[in-house]
């Protein structure tokens, strides 16, 4: 039984002052007090450091290291990693937060000896913690908990879908070991990569409440990026992937070619980040910047669909109200409470 097994929280840090301490609340306000808390600051110049070290508590481990950038971002993990001593690990960033029950749900996933990862719904929150979106679950429960064994790879293989948010995620350290622990990938996180690997060892536990508060703001890296770069090199893995597992997919009965594959990803829309920057842009009141972002996608997705929602952001910016997300966010609980209807 896990249950009552140490849980290694995992976080790479940099220049984070105006979030870390609620980053910090979330986790002392955990319901399930056995944890301990490995903080790899990437050489913060601001008072992340400080903040972090002002805290008094045993569990907390703070280690301070020299400047390596967000394309290394992988290796701080790993070095956490390597430091942990829990059987089960959780990934929280510095910008992000937890609702109290996190961990104490979740460790009761692995009661389950299949279960490799557990992940929940997500809150996305702008710079001033004010809701923006709602990720819920996939509808589909077998993609949802990878059950049978690889069945998420439907979204993660075909569509290049990292349906699964970092800080809700908590792992069963022995299975991310067995797969060399967070996967490196040319101009990737440590999250798609890992995922879609770890989705040929086990079984997912896929919780349909809020597990996490992920921070949407434009200083974040995660925005900041190349699209099309960062849609290629997904590409790439996903290849690499194929190459590397090719039995194991037809094991599992995965007898696409590489052809067929290749059909599907020159089929997704290069420019989909965009999307994401311009719902950023929206929350954090950057309407230019949205309508540019928007604007940007549309050369691949002119849909009707589209069209409407950029209408919408062009009435956002004349207002200087955000009419966008929480239009989005409405839905996503309408989809929630009453299912495929809506």
């Amino acid at each position: 039984m896990y249950t009552n097994r140490l849980i290694s929280i995992l976080t790479p840090v940099f220049n984070q002052e105006p979030y870390i301490e609620e980053t910090i609340r979330s986790v002392l306000n955990q319901t399930y007090e056995n944890w301990e808390w490995i903080i790899c600051d990437d050489g913060s110049t601001d008072n992340t450091g400080k903040i972090i070290k002002e805290v008094r508590d045993v569990r907390i481990k703070y280690i301070f290291q020299e400047h390596m950038g967000p394309h290394h971002l992988v290796k701080s993990f790993n070095k956490a990693l390597s430091m942990s001593n829990g059987k089960l690990i959780a990934m929280l960033d510095g910008d992000d937060y937890w609702p109290d029950y996190k961990l104490e749900v979740q460790v009761k996933n692995f009661d389950s000896p299949d279960i490799v990862l557990s992940y929940g719904e997500c809150i996305m929150v702008n710079k001033n913690g004010s809701t923006v979106q709602y990720r819920t679950l996939p509808a589909d429960p077998h993609i949802a908990s990878n059950d049978p064994i690889g069945s998420s790879l439907k979204l993660f293989l075909f569509k290049r879908d990292g349906f699964i948010t970092n800080s809700t995620v908590m792992l069963d350290k022995e299975a991310l070991l067995s797969i060399g622990g967070f996967i490196e990938a040319k101009g990737l996180s440590q999250d798609f990569p890992t995922w879609t690997t770890l989705s040929l060892e086990g079984r997912f536990a896929a919780n349909p409440l809020c597990l996490g508060y992920r921070r949407m703001h434009l200083s974040s890296t995660s925005y900041a990026a190349d699209r099309e770069a960062h849609m290629e090199d997904g590409i790439n893995f996903l290849r690499e992937f194929v190459l590397s597992n090719r039995q194991k997919l037809v094991d599992l009965g995965f007898f696409y070619g590489r052809d067929i594959l290749e059909e599907h990803w020159k089929r997704l829309n290069p420019y989909a980040r965009y999307y994401s920057r311009a719902i950023a842009a929206l929350s954090c009141g950057s309407f230019k910047e949205a309508k540019t972002a928007f604007k940007k996608f549309l050369e691949k997705d002119a849909s009707l669909k589209q069209k409407l929602i950029y209408s919408l952001v062009v009435l956002s910016s004349f207002l200087q109200f955000d009419v966008v997300n929480p239009l989005v966010t409405f839905k996503a609980k309408l989809a929630k409470k009453f299912g495929s209807i809506w």
